[in-house]
């Protein structure tokens, strides 16, 4: 739980570096907490996002964007990766991000 604890408080730290075991556990935790959020808020509606565990399924999610960027750059720097590949892999993100948009039907109610 020290890597966890490290990740919260480097929350701001895009200098210096990350070990593996500094880079996969908050990583693997993150994961599990927002498939046990997700799951818990999944079958409560057919609009998880207004149910209590799918608020905080989005509001986990928008917590750890910045300390996840943080430790991914830490960890590029210290695998001795240049910097531009780290912007690849931003750019791969945000299209799997948009890839994932383009499955969500379009609201009828507006």
């Amino acid at each position: 739980m020290g890597a966890y604890g490290a990740f919260w408080r480097n929350y701001f730290n895009f200098s210096g570096r990350s070990t593996r075991s500094e880079f996969w556990w908050p990583y693997i935790i993150n994961i599990v907490i927002a498939l046990i959020l997700g799951f818990l808020a999944g079958p409560q509606s057919s609009h998880w996002w207004t149910a209590p565990f799918g608020i905080a399924t989005v509001v986990f999610g928008l917590l750890i964007i910045i300390p996840m960027w943080a430790l991914i750059v830490r960890r590029v720097r210290d695998t001795g990766v240049k910097h531009v590949v780290l912007w690849g892999v931003l750019g791969v993100i945000f299209n799997i991000i948009a890839f994932i948009f383009g499955f969500i039907p379009t609201n009828q109610f507006k």
